[in-house]
Parts: C-alpha cells; sequence; structure tokens
C-alpha cells in the first residue's frame, strides 16, 4: 500500500495544472512547439521551486511565459 502525503498530492496536482497551462500556451501560440513550451513552463515552474503555497504558481508561471512570448 503506497501513502499519499499532502506534499506528495500538492505535486501531483501542481504537475496536471502545468501541463494544463502548457496546453492553454500552445493553443494560443500556434507557431509554439511542444518542447519549447514544455522549456518555458519548466524554466519558470524552477523559479518557485521553494513556494511554500503552491496554489498560484500555475498562474505565475503563465503570466511570466506570456510576457516572455510578448
Amino acid at each position: 500500500m503506497t501513502t499519499q502525503t499532502l506534499d506528495t498530492i500538492a505535486s501531483e496536482q501542481l504537475d496536471f495544472q502545468l501541463t494544463v497551462v502548457e496546453d492553454r500556451l500552445r493553443q494560443d501560440y500556434t507557431s509554439l512547439d511542444p518542447r519549447s513550451a514544455h522549456a518555458l513552463v519548466e524554466r519558470e515552474r524552477d523559479r518557485f521551486a521553494d513556494a511554500r503555497i503552491h496554489a498560484f504558481v500555475p498562474i505565475l508561471v503563465e503570466r511570466a511565459v506570456r510576457e516572455s512570448l510578448g
């Protein structure tokens, strides 16, 4: 039996939410290939690696990536 902690659950949810962000970015920026979208999202995600609360990380990541894409 595998026991999930709150950190594990939050991490899994964050992974899913960031995948949704990547999909949304690829829909809005059709010239953006999947590898580039993933790299941009991961770069911004790394900035928030030490965040105590992860609820706003997807929003902040998406905002930063959109800014960098102009």
